[in-house]
């Protein structure tokens, strides 16, 4: 699918202006939101949010819809989703390969072994892609990329296969927590989802959405869909498709927050004949940086696997993100006009375990060209070299957790 837009693209810098625009226009919502978010956390914000969609439900009769994923999602019980639960609009999503046990008992085990991780923000005709999601903690100090684009054409797309996704889900109420138990026809339904994701099938079907050409346009979006249960690729095709093609006059930049390579985009970027400036998170700038237990040494796993990278892709530079008491989550790529952003992280969880959303945006547009490149800056010039960090027990772990990063 090809949307053509005239460029109303606008990229947000920095965790407060994503809160601040997701009350905004959660806010003025008349007609329809959709939010797919791994979880929603339970702070002041957030409720706000909650509570203006569940207000715009009530007084102007919006369609609101709300997917997360069903460990995550309901860790916290759910308090801050009352209101939306209470009204039949709050959607659980879990990978359809799990034995009933697994529904019936969500816990960390559920997480490891694959989630939702689609984040998309939708209010009316206002679209956010981003990595980040709907939590205090992406708020404040935690670093992200955030789009903000105005496109009817492509508020429709979403919705569209928003529907395909909640007619795979299960609804969240408010007397029964472990309402997400799949039923045979819900399988049914997931397993078909993959021909429409894969080919397009929204394009076909509505002619609004047709690519429109250059004349309507400066700036063309390719939604990108991963969804391993389905055998869906698209990100990781779109990537490598990049890498393979790219001539030695090219240069990328490549961010990730959680970097562990499949095997497919390690050898892309061995074989690349660009250059490509990495961003990872340094030990301290990870998520995971003094976790509890066995998840404390998950950052020193992730610089290990650096450091593998920086051995084996002679033409990839890793740049370690480091700035006092924030983390990095950001995770995308940036060419001279192009850039993909989205959900993905580019590791094997992306590729094996969780779904995954992306926006591929090819522009001719001089002002958000500019935007890109002054957000690649802004985020490398809190950059340093990669540095060998991990401890050497990490090691001990290694083999098994690798899949499961």
């Amino acid at each position: 699918a090809v949307v053509s837009t005239q460029s109303t693209g606008h990229i947000l810098k920095s965790p407060t202006e994503f809160q601040d625009t997701l009350l905004k226009l959660s806010s003025e919502v008349k007609n329809r939101a959709r939010v797919s978010t791994l979880y929603i956390g339970k702070g002041d914000a957030e409720q706000r949010i909650v509570d203006n969609l569940a207000a715009s439900a009530r007084q102007h009769g919006s369609d609101v819809s709300v997917i997360i994923d069903r460990y995550r999602g309901t860790r916290d019980g759910g308090f801050v989703l009352r209101e939306l639960r209470r009204l039949g609009m709050v959607h659980l999503y879990q990978a359809p390969y799990w034995r009933r046990v697994w529904y019936r008992k969500p816990g960390f085990v559920g997480e490891l072994l694959g989630v939702h991780h689609m984040k998309y923000y939708l209010f009316d005709d206002n679209v956010i892609i981003s990595g980040a999601n709907m939590s205090d903690i992406y708020f404040d100090q935690r670093q992200d990329r955030y789009f903000l684009i105005k496109s009817k054409q492509l508020a429709d797309y979403i919705c569209y296969f928003h529907h395909l996704h909640e007619s795979c889900t299960r609804t969240w109420d408010l007397d029964n927590f472990q309402k997400s138990i799949w039923s045979t026809e819900a399988l049914r339904v997931a397993a078909t989802t993959s021909s429409y994701f894969s080919c397009n099938t929204p394009i076909e079907n509505h002619p609004e959405l047709r690519y429109m050409g250059p004349s309507d346009g400066d700036t063309f979006i390719f939604p990108l869909f991963q969804l391993p249960h389905f055998s869906v690729h698209q990100i990781d095709d779109a990537l490598a498709l990049l890498l393979s093609t790219a001539n030695s006059n090219q240069r990328f930049t490549l961010s990730s927050g959680y970097f562990n390579p499949s095997k497919r985009l390690t050898s892309a970027l061995k074989n690349t004949k660009s250059h490509v400036d990495l961003i990872i998170p340094s030990v301290e700038a990870n998520g995971f940086y003094k976790g509890a237990h066995l998840k404390g040494y998950v950052p020193d796993l992730y610089n290990l696997l650096a450091i593998r990278t920086a051995k084996r892709c002679p033409n990839v530079s890793i740049h370690e993100y480091s700035r006092d008491e924030w983390s990095f989550h950001g995770k995308g790529l940036w060419s001279n006009d192009c850039t993909i952003l989205g959900s993905s992280n580019f590791n094997r969880r992306s590729t094996l375990r969780d779904t995954e959303f992306a926006l591929g945006i090819v522009t001719e547009n001089e002002n958000l060209k500019d935007a890109l490149g002054a957000e690649r800056d802004y985020l490398m010039s809190f950059t340093k070299i990669l540095q060998s960090r991990f401890r050497p027990i990490s090691v001990l772990g290694f083999p098994v957790m690798r899949n499961f990063l």
